[in-house]
């Protein structure tokens, strides 16, 4: 295949993807998010059995192979595909792991299978606040987080796109964030050399 872009890219069209069924789609996310979080271990990135990924496990071509998508994803994320003698076949990261980008993945992994496997009300806790009025009539009032559990109830496109505008708030934090840090470091070097 053509080099391949961001790994968000591939994440929705998995979320997309109408060849799959829902839970094909679910547990090949799943699946990605254990790689990722491996990965995503400063501990465990290193040791190559999680860099690797073996197409002839049963396991995981029963997960992977339904949805083109989460071998792109992999792709994305920095695999490649090595075939070594004897006709083996594996998903390997070759390259050098970058542990914040590996965290952000894993967030949008996360993201997205919310979206797809909505949490259950009565096992959300703060889902409602209940209130007892000194009467003893108990009111339940909706909290922030009930939005989140209407997120089983959108389209698949609403859910990629949801998950879209998280990835761009998300990224457009991350960069106030990293001028904010940028200001401050220059305050302090212009202070240092301000100083007799």
């Amino acid at each position: 295949m053509a080099e391949l872009g961001h790994p968000g890219t591939h994440l929705q069209s998995l979320i997309l993807d109408n060849t799959a069924a829902k839970d094909q789609k679910i547990a090949c996310l799943k699946t990605l998010r254990v790689v990722v979080r491996n990965l995503a271990d400063p501990l465990k990135n290193v040791d190559p059995k999680y860099r690797q990924l073996s197409m002839s496990n049963e396991k995981v071509k029963s997960k992977l192979t339904p949805c083109p998508s989460g071998i792109d994803y992999m792709k994305a994320v920095g695999f490649e595909v090595v075939r070594e003698g004897g006709g083996n076949e594996f998903l390997r990261m070759t390259k050098t792991i970058n542990v914040s980008h590996m965290q952000a993945c894993l967030a949008e992994l996360n993201a997205a299978i919310d979206m797809l496997v909505p949490r259950d009300v009565g096992t959300n806790p703060g889902f409602t606040e209940e209130k007892k009025t000194p009467e003893g009539i108990i009111i339940q009032k909706s909290s922030a987080k009930a939005t989140t559990a209407n997120v089983g109830r959108l389209s698949e496109k609403q859910k990629a796109r949801l998950l879209m505008e998280k990835k761009r708030q998300r990224e457009i934090d991350e960069a106030k964030a990293a001028r904010k840090k940028t200001q401050d470091q220059i305050k302090q070097d212009k202070y240092s050399r301000e100083r007799p």
